[in-house]
C-alpha cells in the first residue's frame, strides 16, 4: 500500500512480474485458453425503488448492441484483457487511457474483492477480432484504489495499468470528472460474450441515470465479458464511466452501473503518473 501526498491509500500491484517474464506470459495464452477463458462481470446491488430524486421513472433502454468499427475512436482504443485470478484464466476488457503505457479497467478484474486476491498473466490485446489483435502488452504495474477491497464499494471499481511498452494508437481515451450525466447519451464498449462469443467489440448508446451513488445504464446488454470497458460521450474520446457491473433479477440485466469519476478518480490517475 502506498499514501498519496494528494490525500487517499493505493496498492500498487505487480501481477506476473514477479516470477514471468512478458514473453512467458505471452507463451501461456495459449488460443485454447483464450477460447476457454471465463468472461467475467461484476454483479451489482438489485434495484429496489426507481432512481432520482423526484422518482422518475429510468429512461429508455439503450440501443440494441452493435459490433463496433475498430478503425474509429473511441472503439480503436479498446480491446480485450487476458488474465488469470485464483487459478482460473478470465477474460474481460479494457481501453489505452491519458498515456499510451496506460490502461483504464475495472478493478474487479484486477483484485477479487472479497479474497483480496490479486490476479497475473495479464495481456492486453487492443482492437482484438478472435482471430488477431493490433497489438498486445502485458502490464508492468497497476494502481487501484485500497478502499475497493476494503470497503466492497463499487464507487471504486476502477484500475489504471501500465503496460511494458507504448500502443500506436493516435489518441488515448481522456476522461472528465464531476459531470452530471443525466439525460447525456453515452456510448458504452467492450467484448459481452453474448454476441460472437465475446470474439467482437460492442457498443451500445443510451442515457444514464445517477443511482445508489453511482451511474446506470437501463436495459443495458453489455453484459459478461464487457467489464472494464470504457464509457464515452459524444465526443468519442472523454470516458466518463466504465462497465463495472450489473444488476440483476433472475437471468435478466436490469441495469449496467458504473462508478462515478469524481475526485477520488483523479487521485488515482495522478498516483498512477508517479509509477
Amino acid at each position: 500500500m502506498d499514501t498519496n501526498p494528494n490525500g487517499g491509500s493505493f496498492m500498487t500491484v505487480g501481477p506476473g512480474s514477479i516470477d514471468k517474464s512478458p514473453h512467458e506470459i505471452r507463451q501461456y495464452w495459449t488460443p485454447d485458453r483464450k477460447a476457454s477463458a471465463t468472461p467475467v462481470t461484476g454483479i451489482g446491488p438489485e434495484l429496489k425503488t426507481p432512481p432520482g430524486a423526484d422518482n422518475a421513472p429510468p429512461p429508455p433502454p439503450p440501443t440494441e448492441p452493435k459490433q463496433a468499427d475498430l478503425s474509429q475512436m473511441p472503439f480503436i482504443t479498446g480491446g480485450k484483457l487476458f488474465y488469470t485470478m485464483n487459478g482460473v484464466n478470465y477474460v474481460s476488457s479494457a481501453n489505452v487511457f491519458m498515456r499510451n503505457n496506460m490502461v483504464l479497467t475495472a478493478a474487479h478484474c484486477i483484485q477479487d474483492k472479497d479474497s483480496g486476491s490479486v490476479g497475473e498473466n495479464y495481456v492486453f490485446e487492443r482492437c482484438y477480432t478472435g482471430e488477431e489483435s493490433t497489438e498486445d502488452f502485458t502490464f508492468r504495474t497497476v494502481a487501484l484504489r485500497e478502499n475497493w477491497y476494503l470497503t466492497k464499494d463499487e464507487k471504486y471499481d476502477y484500475a489504471i495499468a501500465i503496460l511494458d511498452g507504448n500502443s500506436t494508437v493516435a489518441q488515448p481515451l481522456r476522461y472528465a470528472t464531476g459531470l452530471d450525466l443525466r439525460n447525456r447519451q453515452i456510448t458504452s464498449m467492450g467484448y459481452p460474450v453474448d454476441f460472437f462469443d465475446g470474439a467482437q467489440m460492442m457498443f451500445t448508446t443510451g442515457l444514464v441515470v445517477p443511482i445508489y451513488g453511482h451511474f446506470a445504464m437501463f436495459g443495458s446488454k453489455m453484459g459478461a465479458g464487457a467489464s472494464g470497458g470504457a464509457w464515452v460521450l459524444e465526443d468519442g474520446v472523454t470516458a466518463v464511466g466504465l462497465n463495472a457491473y450489473v444488476s440483476v433479477s433472475g437471468k435478466e440485466i436490469l441495469y449496467a452501473g458504473s462508478p462515478k469519476f469524481d475526485g477520488e478518480f483523479d487521485k488515482l490517475y495522478n498516483y498512477a503518473l508517479t509509477l
